[in-house]
């Protein structure tokens, strides 16, 4: 492991008995970090360092970011953010929408419990509200302590997790699905999510797919280490071309019901989509110590907090799998958990509508659709198109 827990490359990949093999993923794995490196770079600083108009102004147009439109008029848009500069995604779009008035719910996907992430966050929400002062920027943090932090940088933030969005018709209890595995581990690939702590649970499940952290190689060693672990360990993935393909998310609720336990394994991230889902389908949940939020909706009735280490991720999850809570129970009571915090929001973003000046009566219901949903990816420049388009085509109504 590294210093902050996280597993190395080596680890992830497991032994590999040929020198060319492992001569080659160093090779790869090298030039994957390079490029990445340069490619992070650029995204992080492009956006702050354009000039407003003129030709290079469009130069950070390519950047990618996932953005859902929760309402045109007045301009409404819930936005993920992540990184060492999260608002890095916002200029890119913020820049191209600048005449409009416009309001960004900000969702970080990565903890903001960082003190050298807030405090650059400071000086570039101090930056963008020098030069878009018709957009307002609110961060649905996802803790107490992230909104504190954000507060004292100078943003305006509520604490509102964004496992609030996690959908309870798609992720729900399966009475006719037989269970198969004592746990089930949903976790890209990635040194982040620490698979390694699940080794030593007896019959397993992964829902597991690339994002890119790894050079193709280095994904295809990843799955053959998975696959070798046990004949009881399954990849629930379709594998194609030794790449897993990904679930959609039906799919993924009915691996799910397949296992006994839901587990997660990481030390920091968000708050981690996976776990409410765990929680929504009524399956228990192991857990190692973490920042990010996802514990906010765990009861310690139904959900451990163990140390990272196989034979007590082990222990947990025999221990919550001979309990055998009935899964309506669990989804019944973290349902009750959600109701009173997505009534806080409704009522947070009927007081926004009003304020930016429109006559729509309150929200009365949940206006956000389920999480595949809200993370809708494209450029920035289709992004703002689109908007614009819209814009347009309602001003010609």
């Amino acid at each position: 492991m590294d210093r902050d827990g996280h597993e190395t490359f080596e680890e992830m990949v497991g032994p590999i008995d040929s020198a060319l093999e492992r001569l080659w993923l160093r090779t790869a794995r090298h030039a994957s970090k390079r490029l990445g490196k340069l490619r992070f770079r650029a995204a992080k600083h492009l956006p702050f360092v354009l000039p407003l108009s003129g030709p290079l102004s469009g130069l950070d147009g390519g950047i990618r970011l996932a953005l859902h439109v929760l309402s045109h008029d007045p301009l409404v848009i819930y936005t993920p953010i992540g990184g060492a500069r999260p608002l890095n995604s916002v200029a890119a779009i913020g820049r191209r929408l600048a005449s409009r008035r416009a309001a960004f719910l900000l969702m970080p996907s990565w903890t903001l419990e960082r003190p050298h992430v807030v405090a650059r966050l400071g000086r570039d929400l101090a930056w963008y509200r020098e030069r878009f002062p018709l957009h307002e920027l609110i961060f649905l943090c996802n803790t107490e302590e992230e909104r504190r932090l954000v507060a004292a940088a100078g943003g305006t933030a509520i604490f509102s997790n964004h496992n609030l969005m996690v959908s309870e018709d798609i992720f729900r209890p399966l009475p006719d699905v037989p269970v198969e595995f004592d746990a089930v581990y949903n976790g890209r690939i990635s040194h982040t999510k620490r698979h390694y702590l699940a080794f030593d649970v007896e019959r397993l499940a992964h829902i597991t797919f690339s994002i890119g952290e790894l050079p193709r190689a280095g994904d295809r060693a990843f799955l053959r280490r998975l696959q070798a672990q046990s004949p009881l360990h399954r990849i629930a993935n379709p594998v194609a071309d030794g790449l897993p393909v990904r679930l959609e998310p039906r799919e993924v609720n009915r691996v799910y019901n397949q296992a006994a336990v839901g587990l997660c394994l990481s030390a920091a991230e968000g708050a981690m989509c996976s776990s409410m889902e765990y929680l929504m389908a009524g399956l228990p949940v192991v857990s190692t110590p973490s920042i990010g939020g996802r514990d906010v909706f765990f009861d310690p009735d139904y959900c451990i907090l163990a140390d990272p280490d196989p034979a007590a991720i082990r222990r947990a999850v025999e221990t919550l799998r001979d309990r055998a809570i009935p899964r309506e129970e669990i989804r019944n009571r973290t349902l009750a958990k959600v109701e009173p915090q997505r009534r806080q929001l409704m009522q947070f973003l009927s007081e926004l509508f009003e304020r930016m000046g429109s006559s729509r009566p309150p929200l009365s219901r949940w206006p956000f659709p389920g999480t595949r949903t809200l993370r809708r990816w494209a450029t920035a420049r289709q992004h703002a198109h689109e908007i614009m388009a819209c814009g347009a085509a309602r001003d010609r109504s």
